[in-house]
């Protein structure tokens, strides 16, 4: 897994952040693995304040208040949305995939599959690239400190706690989990709650 996080928020000091840091990476990582995620997502973490993740909301959701935590998942497919993203068997159907996209060019075209040069081959190797990225990366999530602080007092347990919860609650979204309905959100806290009992930070 590849984590990436981001403190814009700087009421938190230098080292508690790096505490913290390694409870958010092994949460999110767990929440991957209990909700069937790939082991080398890539995720992208911020944390913010209350301002902008009140923005966020607004502009987004088109709700105008600040919320706990955002998802914003890059695989999320609204209604009448063509499907763009897909996952290749292996590098090498993807070569095979290419090979038949250039000869069917070619017979298009009668030529003959000499007269293309190798960088052809090599801008179609970049697009499976991209494709591969695009496949790992999974999208970010947005927690703002000071709702999770608040949070954490209200609820009685430690910062820590609340903000690694929630960063686990993040990470089931971008893996489609849900709690629209009665029985989605059952599933969803059952997952929650699996992974905040492994990383003991109980209520």
């Amino acid at each position: 897994m590849e984590l990436d996080i981001s403190w814009e928020e700087d009421s938190v000091a230098e080292d508690e952040q790096n505490k913290i840091a390694k409870l958010l990476r092994t949460g999110i990582q767990k929440a991957l693995l209990e909700g069937g995620g790939q082991d080398d997502a890539e995720i992208g973490l911020v944390l913010t304040n209350d301002e902008s993740i009140h923005l966020l909301n607004k502009t987004y959701r088109g709700i105008d208040s600040p919320t706990d935590v955002l998802s914003f998942a890059l695989r999320e497919k609204g209604e009448g949305e063509p499907e763009i993203y897909f996952s290749p068997q292996s590098d090498k159907d993807m070569k095979e995939r290419v090979e038949y996209s250039l000869e069917e060019i070619i017979d298009e075209e009668d030529q003959d599959l000499d007269e293309y040069e190798a960088d052809n081959f090599e801008e179609y190797e970049e697009d499976d690239d991209d494709l591969s990225y695009c496949d790992t990366t999974l999208g970010d999530i947005v927690i703002s400190v000071e709702r999770a602080r608040s949070q954490a007092i209200a609820y009685g347990h430690s910062f820590a706690r609340e903000i690694v919860y929630l960063a686990v609650h993040g990470t089931l979204h971008l893996l489609g989990y849900d709690h629209g309905s009665e029985e989605d959100s059952s599933v969803m806290r059952r997952l929650e709650e699996q992974v905040m009992d492994q990383l003991s930070l109980l209520r």
